[in-house]
């Protein structure tokens, strides 16, 4: 009985085992057909970046995005470019002065996830309004973690066409805002009550320039 006993223990502590690794092995990771690749995309169509925070809104029609993949990876590295951006009713440029986006997949599902915000030390993304040269707000993001939620979904057939499209509706950025000057100019503050939503598309290429594109997936295989 005593061997018995020590029999199913074990049996036990094997199937347990078991399913934590059958857990682990579920996790989707960022996947290029070849390494080292270089990512890029763009946002969708009719869905430009948006964030809000107390001083108003910050929209930028055209983001384009840049990366590289050096294996598969539950994280991925991206550097945005905006163009065609208002804010707070103004003409506006948005600089990411060297911070990126990291995105995380989570552990368990291939379809959800979270970004941080990284930043170089004593860095930030800044959104300034201006009318003509005159400043009339300026938004200062600093470096953030675990902002959710992210949806991704695999997009394409088989092969080099194979892309990956990321949501971002996020909520509870921190953020301040320095005041501007002459009508329209929004007043000194923060928060942590922003928000930013996004959808783009993400493609991978090989890493000489001009080369074909290569598939780019979220895969467990």
């Amino acid at each position: 009985m005593r061997k018995a006993r020590i029999f199913g223990l074990a049996l036990l502590a094997l199937v347990a085992v078991s399913a934590v690794g059958a857990t682990a092995a579920s996790a989707d990771e960022f996947t290029a057909t070849s390494y080292p690749a270089v990512v890029t995309g763009v946002n969708e169509p009719g869905f430009p970046d948006e964030s809000t925070t107390t001083s108003g809104a910050v929209k930028c029609t055209t983001t384009t995005y840049t990366g590289t993949i050096k294996e598969k990876s539950t994280t991925l590295t991206i550097t945005p470019s905006f163009s065609g951006c208002t804010a707070f009713g103004f003409v506006a440029t948005v600089e990411m002065n060297g911070c990126d986006y990291l995105f995380h997949i989570n552990g368990t599902t291939s379809t959800t996830g979270t970004v941080d915000l990284v930043c170089p030390a004593g860095k930030e993304v800044t959104a300034v309004g201006k009318s003509g040269a005159t400043v009339k707000c300026t938004s200062h993001t600093p470096a953030q973690t675990n902002l959710g939620t992210i949806t991704y979904s695999n997009i394409g057939v088989a092969g080099a066409t194979e892309e990956i499209t990321v949501f971002g509706n996020i909520s509870g950025t921190k953020y301040t805002h320095t005041a501007g000057t002459g009508v329209g100019a929004c007043t000194s503050g923060s928060g942590t009550t922003g928000t930013y939503k996004f959808k783009g598309t993400l493609t991978g290429e090989e890493e000489a320039p001009g080369t074909a594109h290569i598939g780019l997936t979220l895969s467990n295989a």
